[in-house]
């Protein structure tokens, strides 16, 4: 008998080629998630970074969020480096989970919170937010919860584009362009320690070298360049302090080693299931793109470039000025160059249609000057005022020649028990703008009390709180009494006619 013996052939697994092994590599992987996540935020976001441009060229101060990416991304570059301690271990249900539930908020800060808050459009930017909660919901959902926890201290530093905590700094620290740049520091000095924090020990070190590195940079432009750009006086001195201090920690811990930059492999991605989520992406990215920003709602602002803005105004013809008083402190809102200046005006006769006995009406007149025009859109006139307990009205415009547009607001104002009404308008020369605020009161006795100036941040911060929780039904009057909408346009016009006739201007 004859045995046969045969033996099955294996063909050896084809290696891949060139381009599949380069798109295998997990580098390339990393590369791409983070190619899509660019994108989508560029498609879903682009307003919103327009609109965050035309701020940085107008000199807002929300210029800074430019920084704080940039700042991220050196930050990122240290935590990277180090040794990888998380399991490789993914739950996707739960990536899933968080991921969508983040994509939802997103749409709910953007569609929501950010109209409700239109006012506040600049001073808050809802919309930068909610692009924070997009980029890291889509970084869940991409990587997983492991890899974006690694990362934490990146994404808390990533949350400074709210951009409320750092006007707020800016104000405490005084409005100027020093205190942009000194609040931008801040970042700066966070970005450096989780940089070039592998201890705590150098954590405090890169951050105090950081601080003290930009400082200096900050104090001479302060001295020699005093009349920069905000945008550098915020970018410049932070990212330098970065670079600086984080390549010099860098190569001293490096000595006698390799001074490569990447020296770590990048390890294999345990989040393999990503085609699944794309489609969820994609379609929160085309409902953001849905989502317009506030209308900013204000008239025109009308350019007289003979116009001197100085302080106190000529009062119009048939009233007198009876005294003016300044409130410097109104510099911490509108930069170094602003004031804000108060005048009451009596009138020289009374009018039975404005008073039934024919007394005299009194106004005031606030006005308040600023080189940084831009700053009038980030801070509605209400902030110069504590309006916790008013209720305020819908705008009413009246025309008060020379092309000059006005806009009439009622106040019941239950800690005054008045009720009063206002009338303001915005116009500027080739340097400054102004705002002028004319205040009239229902009580029409000698020492009636107005609206006073007090710079009221924090019942402004009230304000945004009671916004937030009450909407804005708690502080609207939705049956106004426009007592005095007469006397206002009149005056409104008289007033506008003294400033700019003298100008040879027609109306």
């Amino acid at each position: 008998m004859t045995t046969t013996i045969s033996a099955e052939v294996t063909e050896p697994a084809k290696e891949p080629g060139p381009f599949a092994a380069f798109l295998l590599r997990p580098s390339t992987r990393v590369a791409l998630r983070w190619l899509v996540i660019v994108v989508l935020t560029l498609i879903a976001f682009w307003p919103s970074l327009i609109s965050l441009y035309d701020t940085t060229r107008g000199a807002g101060l929300n210029g800074y969020v430019w920084m704080v990416p940039l700042a991220g991304i050196l930050a990122a570059q240290g935590v990277a480096r180090r040794p990888r301690t998380e399991l490789p271990i993914h739950d996707r249900q739960t990536d899933v989970i968080v991921g969508v539930m983040g994509l939802v908020f997103a749409v709910l800060l953007c569609g929501v919170l950010m109209r409700r808050y239109g006012m506040w459009f600049h001073l808050l930017r809802f919309d930068l937010l909610g692009m924070w909660v997009f980029v890291i919901s889509s970084a869940i959902l991409l990587f997983g919860l492991r890899p974006v926890g690694r990362f934490l201290g990146v994404w808390v530093l990533m949350l400074m584009v709210f951009t409320l905590p750092y006007q707020v700094m800016v104000i405490v620290l005084g409005g100027s362009r020093f205190a942009a740049g000194a609040g931008t520091l801040i970042i700066a000095g966070a970005a450096t320690a989780i940089a070039v924090g592998r201890t705590s020990r150098r954590a405090w070190i890169g951050a105090a070298a950081a601080w003290t590195i930009g400082l200096a940079i900050l104090l001479v432009m302060n001295f020699f360049f005093d009349s920069a750009p905000v945008f550098l006086y915020q970018i410049v001195p932070s990212l330098t302090a970065i670079v600086l201090v984080a390549t010099a920690m860098f190569l001293m811990a490096r000595r006698g080693g390799s001074k490569r930059p990447l020296d770590r492999k990048v390890e294999p991605l345990a989040a393999k299931q990503v085609l699944s989520v794309l489609p969820v992406l994609v379609v929160v990215t085309v409902v953001l793109t849905l989502v317009k920003l506030p209308a900013q709602g204000s008239p025109p602002v009308q350019q007289f470039d003979a116009l001197q803005i100085t302080g106190p105004l000529a009062a119009p013809a048939g009233w007198e000025s009876t005294g003016a008083e300044e409130y410097p402190w109104v510099k911490r809102l509108h930069g170094k160059a602003a004031m804000l200046t108060r005048e009451r005006m009596v009138a020289d006769v009374g009018n039975p249609r404005w008073d039934k006995l024919s007394r005299p009406r009194t106004v005031v007149v606030d006005n308040v000057y600023t080189n940084r025009a831009f700053s009038f859109f980030v801070y509605p006139a209400k902030v110069l005022y504590d309006v916790t307990a008013t209720r305020l009205s819908q705008v009413r415009r009246v025309d008060l020649g020379y092309g000059v547009t006005g806009e009439l607001i009622s106040g019941v104002d239950d800690k005054l028990l008045v009720t009063w009404n206002m009338l303001q308008w915005t116009w500027r020369n080739a340097d400054r703008a102004q705002r002028v605020l004319v205040f009239t009161v229902d009580n029409h006795e000698d020492d009636a009390p107005f609206p006073q100036p007090s710079g009221a941040l924090l019942s402004t911060l009230n304000t945004l709180v009671t916004v937030l929780f009450r909407g804005n039904s708690a502080v609207d009057d939705t049956n106004p009494e426009f007592k005095d909408a007469e006397l206002l346009t009149v005056f409104g016009r008289g007033l506008v006619a003294a400033q700019l006739q003298p100008l040879g201007l027609a109306p």
